[in-house]
């Protein structure tokens, strides 16, 4: 299950929505490829077995235009800073770094002509395991929108200016995940 999963670590996700449904996101920091460092913990893989893999995981994740720079830092950690601009209302979804690995996702609902953003999670089954390779889960999420705001569970809302802020840190792979309603 973690053969093709990208976590997030030490890393800021700065995301702008306005009114009209354009976005712009950012996520600079840490990615970890949780199979290589467990392979490299454990003396499962070889210098030349790293380097295919980290080839492959550098391929999957240059796929994408929003990769603006991408380097390997070692034991199944890449650094990299990622920007999207696009209008959700149109695209009607937008995932973060891929649907199988959702770091951040959100949606338009046209039905209810709101925006849903929601911080992914790692399932209860992994936590364990995780936290036994070192992984430690840590980062601040920003928010902020020119639309109203529905639900949110934010540590920190501010309304200044007709715009809304809202922050989030994660200190731990067991925070609650993000989750706000725009529209």
């Amino acid at each position: 299950m973690l053969v093709s999963c990208y976590l997030p670590e030490a890393f800021t996700i700065d995301l702008n929505v306005e009114q009209n449904g354009d976005y712009r996101f950012s996520y600079r920091g840490l990615l970890v490829q949780p199979t290589i460092t467990e392979a490299l913990l454990n003396e499962e893989i070889d210098a030349d077995e790293e380097e295919e893999r980290v080839a492959k995981v550098l391929a999957d994740l240059k796929r994408d235009s929003g990769v603006k720079q991408l380097t390997y830092q070692g034991k199944g950690i890449f650094n990299i800073v990622y920007e999207r601009r696009s209008n959700i209302m149109r695209d009607k979804s937008f995932v973060f770094v891929r649907r199988n690995s959702r770091i951040l996702e959100m949606f338009f609902r046209a039905d209810s002509n709101t925006v849903e953003i929601r911080g992914g999670f790692v399932p209860d089954q992994y936590e364990e395991r995780l936290t036994a390779l070192g992984y430690q889960m840590t980062g601040k999420i920003e928010l902020r929108t020119t639309a109203g705001i529905r639900s949110h569970n934010a540590a920190e809302f501010i309304e200044t200016g007709g715009q809304n802020r809202l922050r989030w840190e994660i200190r731990s792979i067991t925070d609650p995940v993000p989750n706000v309603i725009i529209g």
